[in-house]
């Protein structure tokens, strides 16, 4: 059966695992979406094999290793690897979709390595990474095998932060599709541009309110408003998808750059205008003036001319 775009068989159901469902196939095969969304986060520094977890190792020693927050796992090689909480999951790829307008994250996690970036829109012919077993795995082969514990772990986490079983998606039964949540750079409008990976979207102007989105980095939004605090300028902002709230971007952080709109806009506009009619009167002069010159006026008077049909008379 073909799972995230490759032949893979179920080596975990959702119904036991809980919170997500796991694929295995040919160890570095690739590792594709159905649909199309959009890449909010990559993690990408483990080397499959080398940095693999015995998932039960972990188990049994999790709490010794961890120190400071931060997880000293001893590899099936031997070898210490530092991981965070969220770093348990090896390389890993997330991806903003929608199904209808349900708002989605995927993630997927233990892959080889990845092989696109933080705001990348994918679809179902982009590769994402490739099948490996870095981060926690479990597997019955020999630890020796390079290929132990390869697999694809999927989770799919909803607008109310719950998980939701991956099956139909990862199958392409149901096929995803990214809405665009910024605008296009206008030069007339007040807008900002996100500078960092991801900043929340809240939902009053202050991190104590409810977060109800975010936005991500190089997009692009029509400033409604704003109101400033000690610590940040909020701005209010409307996504592609109606969510209205509250970006804060940190004094003197560089979280997002502000655009103001150009109010000479019109001016030029105009004065370009001026520019193309005077640059026409004198192409038209130009044109007057390399007419062959058939006589001049010596002095004032009254003068009469013969013309044919068609001929044009020009006075300078």
């Amino acid at each position: 059966m073909n799972y995230l775009g490759s032949n893979r068989v179920i080596t975990n159901a959702y119904s036991n695992h809980g919170t997500a469902e796991d694929y295995a196939g040919d160890h570095l095969s690739n590792v594709c979406m159905y649909g199309s969304g959009k890449v909010t986060r990559i993690i990408n520094k483990f080397k499959s094999h080398e940095d693999s977890i015995n998932y039960n190792n972990f188990l049994n020693n999790g709490k010794n290793w961890l120190r400071n927050g931060v997880y000293y796992c001893i590899s099936i090689t031997g070898k210490t690897t530092l991981m965070n909480p969220d770093e348990l999951g090896g390389n890993q790829v997330f991806v903003e979709t929608y199904d209808g307008d349900n708002k989605l994250i995927f993630r997927f996690a233990h892959l080889d390595s990845v092989n696109v970036k933080v705001g990348d829109i994918v679809n179902e012919n982009t590769v994402l990474g490739f099948q490996g077993n870095t981060g926690l795995v479990l597997s019955s082969k020999s630890v020796t095998d390079i290929t132990y514990g390869s697999h694809v772990h999927l989770e799919i986490i909803d607008k109310n932060n719950k998980y939701i079983n991956p099956r139909k998606y990862a199958s392409g039964e149901i096929k995803t599709t990214y809405k665009m949540q910024s605008n296009i750079k206008d030069p007339n409008k007040l807008q900002f541009i996100v500078n960092v990976d991801v900043i929340n979207i809240r939902e009053g102007a202050s991190i104590n309110t409810k977060d109800i989105g975010n936005v991500y980095i190089n997009e692009v939004y029509d400033i409604l408003g704003s109101v400033d605090d000690s610590n940040y300028i909020w701005y209010k902002i409307k996504t592609g998808t109606n969510i209205e709230g509250y970006v804060a971007s940190l004094k003197n952080g560089n979280w997002v750059t502000v655009y103001e709109p150009k109010k000479d806009e019109i001016e030029n506009k105009d004065n370009s205008q001026n520019e193309e009619i005077e640059n026409s009167n004198n192409q038209e002069d130009k044109n007057i003036e390399e007419l062959k010159l058939i006589f001049e006026c010596d002095e004032e008077d009254y003068y009469y001319i013969y013309l044919k049909k068609g001929e044009k008379l020009y006075l300078k």
